[in-house]
């Protein structure tokens, strides 16, 4: 099983919210900035990538329960937004790598681990 502790180092990510990555299993990624449409297609094993950083995503993420959200592009964490994700769970990493970039990444690690 692949943890979401082993995908940070892959998507050369940064945590900007939560803890206990190593519980979290991945298996795929998602990456969309429709949240209805993330809504009824993330899975729980889903990293969902986004530029998206509003304190709605905080809450499609909990209606999903994907493995974390991944900002991409640099896309920085505001403070409530932060303190709402740490409040509900949400694992929130950021990365300076395009959706595209991350995406490929993500699934070429996944490829690699399989």
């Amino acid at each position: 099983m692949i943890t979401l502790d082993q995908v940070l180092e892959a998507l050369d990510a940064n945590i900007l919210t939560g803890d206990n990555l190593a519980s979290r299993p991945v298996a795929g990624g998602y990456a969309c900035d429709m949240l209805s449409w993330v809504m009824s297609h993330a899975q729980p094993t889903d990293v969902w990538m986004t530029i998206l950083n509003s304190i709605n995503v905080i809450a499609v993420a909990v209606l999903t329960d994907c493995a974390c959200v991944l900002l991409t592009e640099g896309v920085e964490l505001p403070p409530d937004v932060a303190a709402r994700a740490q409040d509900k769970g949400v694992i929130v990493l950021g990365t300076q790598a395009s959706t595209y970039e991350a995406s490929a990444r993500l699934q070429a690690f996944l490829n690699r681990s399989l």
